[in-house]
């Protein structure tokens, strides 16, 4: 019975840490885009009315151009 456990866990093994592997790196992917995004808004929101005009943007289109990012600071 103990030579049947430890054969499943040695081959389920390499499974497991092929996920927990992927979810640490999508996690540091999300972290990466929400410094991104954060450096968008400030980049967005430091502008002047005009400087925002000039790229098809009001004030208060800032957060969904941060979203969708239609609008390169």
């Amino acid at each position: 019975m103990t030579t049947i456990a430890l054969s499943q866990l040695v081959h389920e093994a390499p499974a497991f840490f092929q996920r927990i592997s992927q979810r640490i790196s999508a996690f540091f992917d999300g972290i990466d885009e929400a410094r991104l995004m954060a450096h968008r808004y400030k980049a967005l929101s430091q502008m002047t009315d005009a400087q925002l005009a000039a790229r098809g943007l009001k004030r208060e289109d800032i957060p969904q151009a941060v979203l969708d990012h239609s609008v390169q600071a």
